[in-house]
């Protein structure tokens, strides 16, 4: 018999308690009709075992994983985690596990805070009206998470941080220039430091624009886990290590020309 196979990426979705309890409502049930099913056919007690579908989670936090087959225990974990990175729900039958999920029936759904390619919902089952069934209703459920964080994680959002970046990159060198350049008694010496401000900066660029981008993902992730009582602080520590790197790298900036102006002058004069 044939097999059939639906999965979609999960994209910008806020995951909250009464979510994660609605698609293991959706799962358990299904497990609970495809069992009782069973039973009612004339297969042996040892194929129906094969067939029986079971469901498990795994739930990683703060650098360490679980695999359980209870649900409220698997919430209590999520509930007191200090950091969530991956829930996943696994809905399968002795078949599919035995044969990589090559046959028979096997339903994941994968939400992964760090990695987006690492979340995504699928399913598989000899039954296409089983696969569109299941699927379908996950896809409706995740549909109520949607939120608008892929405003913030697209081409045109590292585009944009691109070019404001090198836009401040260009004023503070200009601004070192201004500074540095009376200092230093030598022909066109506002040209000369502003391309040596300008270089220092374009050299320290890439790694400003991977952090910034970090800190992009960070605050606006593929998938956030909100969680109360844990929200406003989430929040908080976004806006304070932002302001922070933005004000200790202008300050360092600053402090760097100043004082590369005073030795440079002290030097020409020297001379």
């Amino acid at each position: 018999m044939a097999q059939y196979l639906r999965d979609s990426k999960i994209l910008n979705v806020t995951i909250t308690e009464s979510l994660l309890e609605q698609i293991d409502h959706l799962l358990k049930q299904r497990a609970i009709d495809t069992n009782l099913a069973l039973d009612g056919t004339g297969m042996s007690e040892a194929e129906k075992q094969e067939h029986r579908l079971s469901l498990s989670y795994i739930v990683r936090f703060d650098d360490r994983g679980y695999r359980l087959n209870d649900a409220n225990e698997a919430l209590r974990h999520y509930q007191r985690a200090s950091d969530i990175e991956r829930v996943i729900f696994t809905l399968d039958s002795a078949r599919s596990e035995n044969t990589n999920h090559k046959h028979g029936t096997y339903f994941e759904v994968r939400l992964d805070s760090k990695n987006a390619d690492n979340c995504y919902v699928q399913a598989s089952s000899e039954d296409s009206d089983v696969v569109d069934a299941v699927f379908n209703g996950l896809i409706d459920i995740l549909k109520k998470a949607a939120n608008r964080n892929g405003i913030a994680r697209n081409t045109w959002t590292q585009l944009l941080v691109q070019i404001v970046g090198v836009a401040l990159g260009f004023i503070m060198s200009l601004v070192a220039a201004i500074k540095i350049a009376p200092q230093i008694e030598i022909e066109n010496a506002f040209v000369i430091t502003f391309i040596f401000a300008f270089l220092i900066f374009s050299n320290a660029w890439g790694f400003i624009h991977a952090q910034a981008q970090r800190l992009l993902a960070y605050s606006f992730p593929n998938v956030r886990f909100a969680r109360s009582g844990k929200e406003s602080w989430h929040w908080l520590v976004q806006t304070l290590i932002g302001g922070l790197l933005v004000a200790l790298f202008i300050f360092i900036f600053t402090k760097f020309t100043g004082w590369l102006g005073s030795v440079l002058s002290s030097y020409v004069a020297g001379g």
